[in-house]
């Protein structure tokens, strides 16, 4: 038993891994011997965020939350062409999100929830390059873990409880994408506001998700490649059409396996979470 567990754990990591390196051969976002290799910049953000926790199959509603998020990582950057740079960020993060952070009730009737998550972020884009300041429409990739906690109101459903069950109790594998727009006031202060999907499975099953992953990984990483040769050819509108087109596939990937996790492949309906963030970040 020990051995299968082990197993499974190894398994997992390859898993991570072959994603990275699907999207790798066509976006270049996880190129880790590239980004450790070369100039890089150490960084500190904080987050804030409002969001909308759901799960399409259940009856009752859970209600809205707040986010505080820290993340530590850093930031390569590389002049392409004309008013372009290429920047490709990668962090660690841990996420807290409650709906009575900040002293908020939710209502009545309600499933109260309380989630802690942290993992891994890589955010890539090309910025509008303007000395000491700088424009960046992005998109984010993340594999996190996420630990819920819920308070159930007593008219909850049984197939409701049953839902929640095989949530709470561990901390559960997910994924999330974001789109948005960093500005740079300054080469040390950069604020940023984007739009988050994200999904927590509620087991893990290998091999329909390492299908499910590349299926998603390889259509980011077709568009990237016919991204970057926008940038080439129209330094002033290749940054925005770049990151639209990565955003808008793995947004349209997100819509597919809300409803199964593991799309195309027959599975559960996942929990899913959208939500709206504000971050500050300081770069050295």
């Amino acid at each position: 038993m020990k051995n299968a567990s082990n197993l499974r754990v190894v398994l997992f990591a390859v898993a991570t891994l072959v994603a990275g390196v699907a999207q790798a051969t066509a976006g270049g976002e996880w190129d880790l011997i590239r980004m450790w290799d070369e100039p890089r910049k150490p960084m500190i953000e904080f987050t804030f965020g409002a969001g909308v926790p759901s799960q399409r199959v259940m009856q009752g509603t859970i209600s809205d939350v707040r986010h505080l998020e820290l993340g530590l990582g850093y930031r390569r950057s590389v002049s392409d062409s004309g008013l372009a740079t290429n920047l490709d960020e990668k962090e660690l993060f841990v996420d807290y999100s409650s709906n009575s952070l900040f002293g908020r009730t939710h209502p009545a009737g309600e499933i109260g929830s309380t989630m802690i998550r942290f993992g891994t972020s890589t955010r890539e884009g090309y910025a509008y390059d303007f000395g000491g300041s700088f424009l960046y429409p992005y998109h984010q990739t993340r594999f996190l873990w996420s630990k819920l906690t819920t308070d159930r109101p007593s008219s909850l459903s049984a197939s409701d409880i049953d839902i929640l069950n095989r949530y709470e109790g561990a901390f559960r594998f997910g994924v999330s994408t974001e789109g948005g727009l960093a500005v740079g006031l300054a080469e040390l202060l950069s604020l940023r506001v984007g739009y988050e999907a994200s999904v927590v499975y509620p087991r893990h099953v290998f091999w329909p998700w390492l299908g499910s992953m590349a299926i998603g990984g390889i259509g980011v990483g077709a568009v990237s490649r016919f991204g970057r040769e926008i940038v080439e050819a129209s330094p002033v509108l290749g940054p925005i059409v770049y990151a639209l087109l990565r955003s808008g596939i793995a947004y349209g990937y997100y819509l597919l396996v809300r409803d199964e996790q593991y799309w195309p492949f027959r599975s559960e309906t996942p929990m899913t979470a959208t939500a709206l963030k504000m971050g500050l970040r300081l770069t050295f």
